[in-house]
Order: structure tokens, then sequence, then C-alpha cells
């Protein structure tokens, strides 16, 4: 799964990503080069599995801003 993004004027990007099972987002990663590749395994091998993100800028080391719009993806990697 590639989320591509854009910095504007910020440092980069926190991905959080749930997943099912998570009873919140968890932290993915902390990117500064679009697009972040996420590649896990499913949490059953061969089951297709719903995942979650969300992102929100970051300057330095602060989050900052609003998270951006939850994206909902149907994962079909064994």
């Amino acid at each position: 799964m590639a989320l591509a993004f854009t910095k504007t004027k910020s440092d980069g990007h926190q991905h959080l990503q749930q997943r099912d099972g998570d009873a919140d987002y968890v932290y993915l990663a902390h990117d500064t080069i679009s697009p972040y590749i996420d590649n896990p395994r499913p949490l059953v091998p061969g089951k297709p599995e719903v995942r979650r993100y969300k992102a929100i800028y970051v300057v330095g080391d602060d989050e900052t801003g609003y998270f951006s719009d939850e994206v909902v993806v149907t994962s079909s990697r064994k």
C-alpha cells in the first residue's frame, strides 16, 4: 500500500494505522519522502483485512494541524 502525501511547509508526516483488533490507531511511521510504503503481512495469512490510515503534519518534532481524513483500504496480500 502506497500512501502519497504532500509536505507543504511541514517537515513530514506521522502516519497512523488501525487494523482489525486494534482498539485505536497506532503509530506506523514518521516519513519525509512521499509515498510511504506500508507492507505488513495480514494478521491472518490469506485472509483480506481492512486497514485504516490517517496522518498529521510534523514540524521539527511536533505534530501540527489536524489529522487527515481517514483512508480505508482492504488488503488482500498473502
